[in-house]
């Protein structure tokens, strides 16, 4: 075997990053992330570094040597090349109780909710990422109801990014993705787990069956279910959206609420939305009429 002298391989690397994104290609790849997802990234230095940064990972990934190959590999399409593409151009930041005067006002409204609706209620978590955001609402639910109530909480949780949403669903955790969960809330619904002799947390039954996880796409012509959702979150999505992707959305998130159902955005998404079906009550939170 040759050996590799160190800096010839670093030498490599450094070649390898020097690859040149063009204009041409950086339009390419977002209108493709446009028309697949409704992320809007308008030409800008900024943005320019983002798609090359990510899409450099996939062409080592793929063994290609610049970015128009990686084009040519999209125009042939595919499932899996769909998934990659899209995980790769998704952020997905997330955390436990993350904007936490949201479960508050969760925690306060579900016994109303249990009276107005009945024994179910229904929510719904439309980005829940790597699932902190969901077991969150999971949590809340269950802190709310106590353990003797009656009332069942159906929660569904989706993302476009497969990848992220196979984690979520897993519910498994490394110590620096606990961020955010306190103490108390840590022993009572996760457990300790160990693989390949490291620990993380795994979510309990408790609230890992309150929740099913499934794929979507908020760009859907119509949101198509066959109940009507008590609560929608929907955080931190509508940023990444132009303002008449944003209208599509919320038009669709409004016809998936019952009638005195409550709309809950990201901090930074409550100038986005004006809604003839929609009273704000809070920050980012809006009710159905």
């Amino acid at each position: 075997m040759t050996a590799v002298k160190k800096n010839e391989l670093v030498g490599s690397l450094y070649d390898f990053e020097e690859i040149k994104l063009s204009d041409k290609m950086f339009t390419k790849f977002a209108e493709h992330m446009y028309e697949l997802a409704g992320v809007d990234l308008p030409l800008t230095p900024k943005n320019h570094a983002l798609i090359r940064n990510r899409i450099v990972k996939l062409l080592r990934r793929h063994s290609l040597k610049s970015y128009e190959e990686y084009w040519a590999l999209i125009e042939k399409g595919g499932p899996d090349l769909t998934s990659e593409f899209i995980s790769a151009l998704t952020t997905n930041m997330t955390s436990f109780y993350r904007e936490s005067n949201h479960f508050d006002f969760l925690q306060n409204i579900i016994p109303e909710l249990g009276k107005k609706f009945g024994s179910d209620i229904r929510m719904w978590c439309a980005a829940a990422s790597t699932g902190q955001e969901p077991y969150t609402i999971a949590m809340t639910a269950c802190e709310a109801l106590g353990e003797n109530s009656s009332t069942k909480v159906r929660l569904l949780a989706t993302d476009i990014d497969l990848q992220v949403l196979k984690k979520a669903s897993v519910g498994t955790y490394e110590e620096r993705e606990m961020q955010g969960l306190p103490p108390t809330q840590r022993v009572k619904y996760f457990e300790k787990v160990k693989a390949n002799g490291d620990e993380f947390f795994r979510a309990k039954d408790t609230i890992h069956k309150m929740i099913r996880f499934a794929p979507f796409n908020l760009m859907n012509p119509k949101y198509e279910f066959q109940h009507k959702f008590h609560v929608i979150f929907c955080r931190n999505v509508l940023i990444y959206f132009d303002e008449q992707t944003t209208k599509k959305v919320i038009d669709n998130l409004v016809s998936c609420l019952a009638p005195g159902g409550y709309l809950i955005l990201g901090h930074s998404e409550s100038g986005n939305v004006k809604h003839a079906g929609l009273k704000p009550l809070s920050r980012a939170v809006y009710q159905k009429l």
